[in-house]
C-alpha cells in the first residue's frame, strides 16, 4: 500500500499514530467510567428517579447509535483524520455541558453532544487499516484493552474524587478538561488521509435512522408511566418500527449508503454482529442497575450493599481491569480454543455474572466476584468480535463496516437503557403513605427482572457464536502442533481472527 504524502514527508507524524491512539481511547475510557460510579449522585443533585437517572447513559448510547454510522460516511467523504478531531471536540464539548448543566434536561443534552466518543474506535481502526495495515489487527487488540482500562481508571478515580471533593460539577470537569486538552494533539500527530470527495452523503438515511431509534426510545420510555396500550406509546413505537424497516430497505437503493448492506454481505459478518449487538445488551444495560444496587441503603429499602460512591467506583474499576485483562488474554485464548469457542464461553461468563445477581447477594465479596466473571466474559468477547470485522471487511469499506459493528453495539446498549429505565420505573416499591413528591424507588424485583433477561441474551448470544465458523486463528493453532514442518505465523504477522478458512 502507497504510504501517504504526509506520512512520508513528515515520518515523525506517521509514528506517533499507535501511541496516540492509544491514548486517546484510554481518554475516551475515563470519560465514559467517570460518570458510573456518580449516578446516584447525579439523581440526588437534581433530584431525578432512578429510571429518570438511567437516561444519561442511554441517550448518549441513542447518539452513539446515530453519529457512529454518519461520521464513518463523512469520513470515507473528507478524511478519517478530520472526522476523528471533530468526534473529539464533540466529545469534550458535552462532557462540560454535563459537568456544569444547571437542569437536568441539560445533563441529557450533554451526553448527546457526548455520544461521538463512541466513533473515534471505528475512526481509529480504519485509519490503522489505511497507515498501519500490517499490524491493525494487534493493535486494535491493544485499543479495546486500552478502551477498559480507562473505563476502569475513571469509574474508580471519578467514585473517590466525588468522596473527597464532595462538589457534583468540579468532579464531572476533571476528566472534561483532559480531553478538551488532548484536541490539539490528535489535530497535529494524527496523519490526514484524503477522503473521496466524489461520495456522496446519504443525510436521508441518517435522518430516517434517528427517526427509527428515537420513536422507539421514546415509546419505551412512556409505558410504564401512561400504559402499553395507550396511543403515546404505541404510536412513537410503530413509527420507530417502520422507520427502521425502512431505512434498512432504503439503504440497499442509494449509491452511497450510510449501511452498505452489501458489503456487510460479503463480509459474512452477521453473526459477528448478532453477538455484539446481544452482549452488548448487558454490557451497557447492567451499569446503571448495577451502581443503583450497589449503592442502595438495605435498612431503607430492603436491599442493597449501602455502598458509597467511592467504593462503588473501585468496585466496578476493579472488574473494569478484569475486562481489559480479557481483551488482552482473547488473542491467545482464540487461538488456544477458537475464536467461536472463546466468544461462546465468553458470552456464558457474561450469562453467569449478570445471572448470579438474580439472587441478589449481600455480601462484597459476592457481588465483586460476580462482576468479574461477566467483565471477563466482556473482555474476551470484545476483544475477538473486532478483530472478526476488520478482518473481514475490504479495505475500502473497513470505516463503513467498523462503523456498522460499532453501531449494533450501541444499539444494543440504547435499547437496554431504555429497557432498564422501563423496569426501574414501572416496579417500585409502596410509598406507603410517604412523600408522594419524593423520586420513586426501584424495588428489587426490577433488578431481579433486569439480570435475569441480560442472563438469557447472552446464553442466546453464545449459541450464536457457534455459527461465527473458522478462522485462521484456529488453522494458525492446527498447523503448530503439526510440527515443524507446518507453516506457521510470523511474529509480526497480523492477527487474522475471522478470516474463514
Amino acid at each position: 500500500m502507497t504510504q501517504h504524502p504526509l506520512a512520508a514527508a513528515d515520518p515523525r507524524v506517521g509514528r506517533f499514530l499507535v501511541p496516540v491512539l492509544i491514548t486517546l481511547e484510554l481518554f475516551s475510557g475515563i470519560i465514559q467510567g467517570w460518570i458510573v460510579p456518580l449516578l446516584g449522585d447525579i439523581a440526588g443533585h437534581y433530584a431525578v428517579s432512578g429510571g429518570a437517572v438511567s437516561w444519561v447513559l442511554t441517550v448518549g448510547l441513542l447518539s452513539s447509535a446515530v453519529s457512529v454510522p454518519l461520521m464513518v460516511v463523512l469520513a470515507d467523504r473528507f478524511g478519517r483524520q478530520r472526522l476523528l478531531v471533530i468526534a473529539v471536540v464533540l466529545s469534550a464539548g458535552g462532557s462540560v455541558l454535563i459537568a456544569f448543566a444547571p437542569v437536568f434536561p441539560l445533563v441529557l443534552l450533554g451526553a448527546v453532544i457526548q455520544g461521538p466518543v463512541a466513533a473515534c474506535l471505528p475512526l481509529e481502526m480504519a485509519l490503522l487499516k489505511h497507515f498501519r495495515p500490517e499490524r491493525a489487527n494487534r493493535v486494535i487488540g491493544s485499543l479495546v484493552g486500552m478502551l477498559t482500562i480507562g473505563v476502569a481508571l475513571g469509574a474508580v478515580v471519578g467514585g473517590l474524587a466525588m468522596d473527597a471533593i464532595g462538589n457534583l460539577p468540579v468532579v464531572q470537569f476533571l476528566p472534561a478538561a483532559v480531553l478538551v486538552l488532548y484536541i490539539p494533539l490528535v489535530w497535529s500527530l494524527v496523519p490526514r488521509d484524503q477522503g473521496d470527495v466524489t461520495r456522496s452523503v446519504d443525510w436521508i438515511g441518517a435522518t430516517t435512522l434517528g427517526i427509527a431509534l428515537i420513536g422507539i426510545m421514546y415509546g419505551l420510555s412512556e409505558g410504564p408511566a401512561t400504559g402499553w396500550t395507550g396511543v403515546s406509546v404505541v404510536l412513537p413505537l410503530a413509527l420507530g418500527i417502520v422507520a427502521l424497516v425502512g431505512f434498512f430497505i432504503a439503504e440497499t437503493r442509494v449509491p452511497t449508503p450510510l449501511v452498505d448492506i452489501g458489503a456487510l454481505k460479503g463480509a459474512r459478518i452477521l453473526p459477528a454482529l448478532v453477538v455484539g449487538f446481544l452482549a452488548a445488551i448487558a454490557l451497557f444495560g447492567n451499569q446503571t442497575p448495577t451502581v443503583l444496587y450497589f449503592t442502595a441503603d438495605p435498612a431503607s429499602v430492603g436491599y442493597g450493599l449501602g455502598g458509597s460512591a467511592g467504593l462503588a467506583g473501585v468496585v466496578y474499576g476493579a472488574t473494569a481491569l478484569l475486562s481489559s485483562l480479557g481483551a488482552f488474554l482473547s488473542y491467545g485464548i482464540a487461538k488456544r480454543i477458537g475464536a467461536r469457542f472463546a466468544v461462546a464461553a465468553g458470552c456464558l461468563l457474561i450469562a453467569a455474572g449478570v445471572g448470579g445477581m438474580v439472587l441478589a447477594p449481600s455480601d462484597l465479596a459476592a457481588v465483586a466476584a460476580l462482576g468479574v466473571l461477566s467483565a471477563f466474559g466482556s473482555g474476551v468477547v470484545f476483544g475477538v468480535l473486532p478483530g472478526i470485522v476488520v478482518e473481514r471487511a475490504p479495505e475500502t469499506d473497513a470505516a463503513s463496516v467498523s462503523g456498522v459493528y460499532n453501531t449494533t453495539r450501541t444499539i444494543g446498549g440504547a435499547l437496554a437503557g431504555a429497557f432498564v429505565a422501563s423496569v426501574l420505573a414501572a416496579v417500585v416499591l409502596s410509598t406507603g403513605g410517604a412523600d408522594a413528591a419524593a423520586p420513586a424507588v426501584p424495588a428489587l424485583g426490577a433488578f431481579q427482572i433486569i439480570w435475569a433477561v441480560f442472563a438469557v441474551l447472552n446464553v442466546v448470544a453464545a449459541l450464536v457464536a457457534l455459527t461465527l465458523g473458522r478462522s485462521d486463528v484456529d488453522a494458525s493453532a492446527s498447523s503448530s502442533s503439526a510440527g515443524p514442518s507446518a507453516d506457521r505465523t510470523s511474529p509480526d504477522a497480523p492477527l487474522t481472527i475471522g478470516a474463514t478458512s
